[in-house]
């Protein structure tokens, strides 16, 4: 059942795994990165990501289970290897994980995590929660998302002078389009790590840190209560005034769009002007740009600019906003006439492609190691490294190649006696990370390998290549 996805720690593995302790010659050691191949990125989420599942204490009764799982499935469960877990090692993996700062840039390429284990003959460990491990994309994928958008919002502020509301322009309108509640918790603090409006009211609890607000707005189920939708519109803005708001969204398509904008809207303005609101227009459906024009023209023959202003939900996404913005800007329209509402055109689109998630051995049975492949873009990185700056670049060294500072922290480490030491995913983490969001520039396009690294990779090759059938 769902409630029990975490119940047992063990079993959260691809089913490949078990077989891994005998296909294997040495278990001694291992050395693993994981890696954002395909795209650069911003990472979030791995931190908390590892820290639920490893923080939970391995008992007996889990590998029984596990064991009788396995034999179910025709497979062979590494029984002895977690029996030791349980019984030397307080029942927690023995292995070190870490990772560069969240909320930092990373670029293609870039082995933003780096994995071992902390006592000889678990080498195994290192990969068993992979899969795990590589869930954390969607998260880093979302804050990636929501930091270009805020790069486009800031590079448009400028270039037009608008103030800082133009950054209140683009709303967070996905929660009930999310394939799990665990998504839209990811998605929802991603987007709040950068950007503002939002629909996700329950991400306020877990980022209490953050500067977000929603919005009044009518639904369609508001508007079907009234006989007449000009009823509805009004009132809209009666209760708001009321309410002693300032804003309030009206829904225009229950029924005919185009007669709200043509013969409604300058008396909903000239109404809403004297209540002190500013009421935004949202289509919802047809060609809604072309019907957010027509509201802007509308409320400009009627002189009310400081009044009204258009909203669209419909069909949004980042890509289909810089595509308005164009005809907008093409029609001589202000961007900030218009916002949006991005519901899973925010994140619909993302898999563990999308960046290109990969974990690869770097160093086993006794060597360092790499996939070396066809692909150039699948071949990895051989050994024990560290990730440095170099004037103001990211750049892969081996461990000891000089005496300049790892980026690198410690997330996970547990050497086998008593309790793991972890470092905590919490608000103040969050805070952390988004201020970390704000200092990154992202012009950075690929990771850098020092010479050493790549005289490795050289020798590893020409080890390859001597090798014949």
């Amino acid at each position: 059942m769902l409630k029990d996805i975490y119940k047992n720690p063990v079993m959260l593995t691809d089913s490949y795994n078990p077989s891994h302790h005998r296909l294997k010659l040495n278990g001694d050691w291992e050395i693993s990165h994981i890696y954002n191949r395909k795209a650069g990125m911003i990472l979030y989420g791995l931190r908390e990501i590892v820290n639920s599942i490893l923080s939970i204490q391995i008992k007996k009764e889990h590998v029984e289970e596990a064991e009788r799982y396995a034999k179910k499935m025709g497979m062979v469960f590494p029984t002895e290897l977690f029996m030791r877990v349980v019984k030397e090692c307080n029942g927690y993996a023995p292995i070190s994980i870490e990772t560069l700062p969240e909320g930092t840039w990373c670029p293609i390429g870039t082995p933003f995590a780096q994995i071992r284990n902390t006592i000889k003959g678990f080498g195994e460990l290192v990969t068993w929660w992979e899969a795990n491990f590589l869930h954390g994309y969607f998260p880093s994928n979302c804050a990636t998302e929501a930091f270009h958008i805020r790069k486009y919002l800031e590079r448009k502020k400028e270039l037009y002078g608008f103030d800082d509301s133009f950054f209140w322009r683009v709303h967070s309108y996905g929660f009930r389009a999310h394939r799990s509640l665990e998504d839209a918790y990811w998605a929802g603090t991603a987007w709040n790590l950068s950007l503002h409006e939002t629909d996700d009211f329950h991400t306020a609890q877990h980022t209490p840190y953050a500067v977000i607000g929603g919005v009044s707005a009518q639904s369609h189920k508001v508007t079907q209560q009234f006989d007449n939708e000009y009823d509805s519109f009004i009132h809209a803005i009666d209760v708001t005034y009321e309410d002693g708001l300032k804003f309030v969204a009206l829904l225009i398509d229950t029924y005919d769009a185009n007669r709200v904008i043509h013969e409604y809207l300058p008396s909903l303005g000239r109404y809403a002007k004297e209540k002190g609101i500013k009421i935004a227009m949202r289509p919802d459906s047809g060609n809604v740009i072309e019907q957010a024009i027509k509201i802007y023209e509308v409320a400009k023959a009627n002189d009310l600019l400081d009044t009204v202003s258009a909203f669209i939900g419909d069909g949004m996404s980042f890509e289909v906003m810089q595509r308005y913005d164009a005809i907008l800007e093409e029609r001589g329209i202000p961007l900030n006439f218009v916002a949006y509402g991005i519901g899973s055109g925010y994140y619909h689109h993302m898999t563990r492609d999308t960046l290109g998630w990969a974990m690869k051995t770097a160093y086993s049975n006794g060597k360092d190691r790499m996939k070396f492949g066809m692909e150039p873009i699948k071949r990895s990185i051989p050994g024990e490294v560290k990730v440095v700056y170099i004037e103001g670049k990211l750049v892969v060294e081996t461990a000891n190649e000089s005496d300049r500072s790892g980026l690198y922290e410690v997330i996970y480490h547990h050497d086998g006696i008593g309790t793991p030491t972890l470092k905590i995913a919490d608000e103040i983490h969050w805070k952390q990370v988004q201020n970390r969001i704000k200092e990154q520039e992202a012009s950075q396009e690929r990771i850098i390998l020092s010479e050493e690294i790549q005289r490795k990779i050289n020798r590893i090759a020409d080890q390859y290549l001597a090798k014949s059938v």
